[in-house]
């Protein structure tokens, strides 16, 4: 699925400090890595959030084992 980034998105992605990488794009809503390591995600407002934290993201994969 092809998903189209806002115009805020695009903009907060350009002036990323150095340090900060965009490894994915789920939903709409790029997801980066800071230098210290949290994971953030680019609401569509440009605005970032935490992103939840990868254990609970792989329990909830699990649920079916």
């Amino acid at each position: 699925m092809n998903m189209l980034l806002t115009a805020r998105q695009l903009e907060r992605l350009r002036d990323l400090p150095p340090g900060h990488e965009v490894f994915t794009a789920r939903d709409g809503s790029p997801m980066l890595e800071r230098p210290d390591g949290r994971l953030w995600r680019v609401q569509p407002n440009g605005n970032l959030a935490p992103a939840p934290p990868v254990e609970r993201v792989r329990s909830y994969l699990r649920v079916g084992e």
